[in-house]
């Protein structure tokens, strides 16, 4: 790859990429024949002083880093920052735009001082990370120049970039604004922002939190102390309670907030390859290992790695982690070679890891390790208080979300926030959406309440969830049927431990027409048949 040291070049050439599926290299392509994905390729044809990398969640943290290993490897020349973005939707045009503009206002003021020009990369992401980028270059918010990366297969047989042209009139009627004019006043770099010598990461955003009770707050308060300290924490709570919310919270307000923030799930995970997760692996370390992986734990290096469910953990996996939480150190699978990390450990729980310990499936040393600090999330309904606050929020956002003016009857509200919530507040979400979604109006009846809750207050008039009484203004027949399939699928999902092929036979579908509609149609994740 090319090699522009900063001594070198006048003017700095610095390049904004998501990471994307194909990033670093294409799924798919050979061992032997790797296809460089398309942030790797652009670096291969075109020098740059210094990549930024934004990161739609934690899954893409390690191809962030790999991208920077692999450019290393071969240019050490490059320097790369990170930007994380926690995005509730990846297809959400307005939280983007709105996201990507806020990290590009902690950016830009760090190199402002620097003559630089600022290239694009519009291949990796969803259309609508690329409509984003595009908006904000159109629209005269930030100047750059865009690229468009063209494989090989559809180039001749040698990648090659093609500039777009704003220059030109293609888009009659839109004004085009002078960047310092719509960018003047802009907030300058936050908490975590890089500085020319010492940055890597960007802080990620804050999550938004929503309670007032003296028992939530009390929380807040605890979390936010223990923030300070660099221990290890684990957070207890009933599934939906926000475990993550708080780990994000502790991370943001603790000195490693500039650095990454990395989640995994430890449920979905198998027990074969759970090492390879945590800590990477060797090309070629065991079967259908075509490449190297950093692993979640070197993609955090500096930042926090946060444990759901940590309970179900392989207790053979068990004992590596608490080897890497000891020493510091790391052996990706299939390699004799020690690797530091320097992360700090935020594991969550719904069960007993006491029992577990004592049952013998929790690893005593392990639990002592972790359990420095442990929070313990109140349930919703013992938050009761708190219910009112987040009925209002999950409404406006539905509201802002969809340009819409929708609203509960005082009856349903009153029936929402009486109902004990087992699911918590990730359940309260799920009724808001689905009410919001069936119903038409500004104040949306009981009627159109989950069966759940009905029959809570001897008031269901449903069959499996589908109201047998049309509201009086009317009700939307698809969305009724879309959240009904899609609660039979989960239902499917849960009871079989997310098992696809499992859950397709209790609805009498064969497994690749379940999977299809379950990512595709529904949105329910699943995990494949083992």
């Amino acid at each position: 790859m090319c090699c522009y040291s900063q001594e070198d070049m006048a003017v700095h050439e610095i390049l904004l990429s998501f990471v994307g599926n194909r990033d670093p290299y294409v799924d798919g392509s050979s061992a032997e024949d790797q296809e460089l994905g398309p942030v790797l390729s652009l670096l291969q044809a075109r020098g740059f002083t210094r990549v930024v990398l934004f990161c739609s969640g934690s899954s893409y943290v390690e191809r962030a880093r790999m991208v920077e290993e692999v450019s290393h490897s071969e240019s050490a020349g490059i320097k790369f920052n990170f930007v994380s973005i926690d995005l509730d939707s990846p297809i959400d045009y307005e939280e983007i735009y709105r996201e990507l503009r806020r990290s590009v206002d902690q950016f830009l003021p760090t190199i402002e001082h620097l003559p630089h020009r600022l290239s694009i990369l519009l291949d990796p992401g969803t259309p609508q990370m690329q409509t984003a980028w595009f908006l904000l270059v159109a629209s005269g918010y930030i100047k750059a120049d865009l690229l468009q990366g063209i494989p090989p297969r559809f180039a001749g047989g040698a990648y090659k970039i093609r500039a777009v042209d704003l220059s030109r009139d293609i888009f009659p009627g839109l004004t085009i604004a002078r960047t310092d004019e719509v960018r003047a006043g802009a907030p300058a770099a936050g908490i975590g922002a890089p500085t020319e010598d010492d940055g890597h990461w960007i802080q990620s955003s804050t999550p938004e939190i929503v309670g007032g009770s003296t028992t939530f707050q009390s929380i807040m308060d605890q979390a936010l102390t223990v923030a300070a300290y660099d221990i290890s924490v684990v957070v207890r709570g009933e599934t939906g309670t926000g475990k993550e919310v708080i780990a994000r919270h502790i991370h943001n307000s603790s000195p490693r907030a500039g650095k990454p923030f990395v989640a995994v799930n430890c449920a979905a995970i198998s027990s074969s390859l759970a090492e390879s997760e945590f800590f990477g692996h060797e090309k070629g370390a065991f079967t259908g290992a075509d490449r190297s992986r950093l692993g979640q734990f070197r993609a955090a290096d500096g930042g926090t790695v946060f444990l759901d469910e940590i309970g179900d953990l392989p207790l053979e996996t068990q004992a590596k982690l608490l080897r890497v939480l000891e020493n510091k150190t790391l052996s990706p699978v299939g390699s004799d070679q020690t690797v530091s990390v320097d992360v700090r450990v935020i594991a969550a729980t719904n069960r007993d890891l006491d029992a577990l310990v004592a049952e013998g499936s929790f690893r005593q040393d392990l639990y002592e390790r972790l359990a420095q600090i442990v929070l313990t999330i109140p349930p919703l309904r013992e938050r009761s208080e708190d219910i009112p606050l987040l009925l209002r929020h999950f409404i406006e956002k539905w509201n802002h979300q969809y340009n819409e003016a929708k609203g509960l009857s005082e009856n349903a509200f009153g029936y929402l926030v009486d109902y004990p919530w087992p699911g918590n507040v990730r359940e309260l979400q799920n009724v808001v959406s689905a009410t919001c979604a069936m119903g038409r109006s500004s104040a949306i009846g009981p009627e159109l309440l989950p069966p759940a809750v009905l029959r809570h207050f001897n008031r269901d008039r449903s069959i499996g969830g589908v109201p047998t009484e049309i509201p009086g203004d009317g009700l939307d027949l698809r969305a009724v049927m879309h959240n009904l399939e899609k609660a039979y699928y989960e239902e499917a999902i849960e009871r079989t431990g997310g098992n696809a092929e499992q859950a397709a036979r209790l609805l009498g579908l064969n497994g690749a027409a379940f999977r299809k509609a379950a990512r595709e149609r529904l949105g329910v994740s699943y995990r494949e048949g083992e």
